[in-house]
This record gives C-alpha cells, sequence and structure tokens, in this order.
C-alpha cells in the first residue's frame, strides 16, 4: 500500500526490487527449517515452556532462527516493493524481537536448561 500511496518513496527501481524475492527465499527457509528442528525436537513453537535444548542445524547459526527468518521475511517483502517507508517494518520488528521478546525467552531458557544453556549461548550468536 504504500508503495501507492508514497509514489515519491519508491526508491528502489526494478529489477534491483528482485533481491527483495532472494532474501524473502532466505527468510522463508530459516522459519521452515527451525519450525522443522522444533519439530523434530518435540518442544513447543508457541510461549510454552521448552522441552529440550536445540544446539544442532540452524541454531548451531543463531539462537534465534525463526526471529531471522521473519525479519529477513519482512526485508525480503521491503525490497521487492521498492517503497522506502517499507523499510520501517522489519526494523520495528528486529527492535521489538531484540528488546523484548529474545530477553523474556532468553531468562525462561536459562532457568529451564542452567549452565547448558549458557554455555550455549555463549557459543552461538543470538541473530547470525
Amino acid at each position: 500500500m504504500l508503495r501507492h500511496w508514497f509514489p515519491a518513496m519508491n526508491w528502489i527501481p526494478f529489477p534491483f526490487t528482485l533481491i527483495g524475492l532472494l532474501i524473502l527465499g532466505f527468510g522463508i527457509g530459516f522459519i521452515v527449517g527451525a519450525r522443522l528442528s522444533l519439530k523434530t525436537h518435540v518442544t513447543p513453537v508457541t510461549f510454552a515452556p521448552s522441552t529440550c535444548l536445540i544446539v544442532e542445524g540452524l541454531y548451531r547459526r543463531s539462537r534465534n532462527p525463526m526471529y531471522v527468518g521473519f525479519v529477513a521475511f519482512l526485508l525480503g517483502l521491503s525490497v521487492y516493493s521498492g517503497n522506502v517507508l517499507t523499510l520501517l517494518c522489519p526494523v520495528f520488528m528486529f527492535l521489538v524481537l531484540d528488546r523484548m521478546f529474545i530477553p523474556y525467552e532468553e531468562e525462561k531458557m536459562a532457568a529451564s536448561f542452567g549452565q547448558d544453556y549458557l554455555n550455549y549461548k555463549q557459543r552461538v550468536r543470538r541473530w547470525l
């Protein structure tokens, strides 16, 4: 909608907008990969307590691969739209996740898994 409401802000020209589809695909890959890891280890995707500490697959690269996927997905859509205002959406999502959701979840993980989680947290970055 921003592309049509604010055409003067359409700063990313075609064919460069197609880069957004690559970023979007990367995001979908991370979301699906993280979801499969959670399903394989029978741990909830919701805010219910985790049943195990996953340290393999995408979780070797990021403590929050699903969130990486969400932000990449939004970034891809933003680039594909070509409108610079849409870039505010992934930035806002990143800040909310990084400042609100992730600290809360990390506290719960530390309480549930103790030193194992703290060791994992030292080895693996929050994002990438």
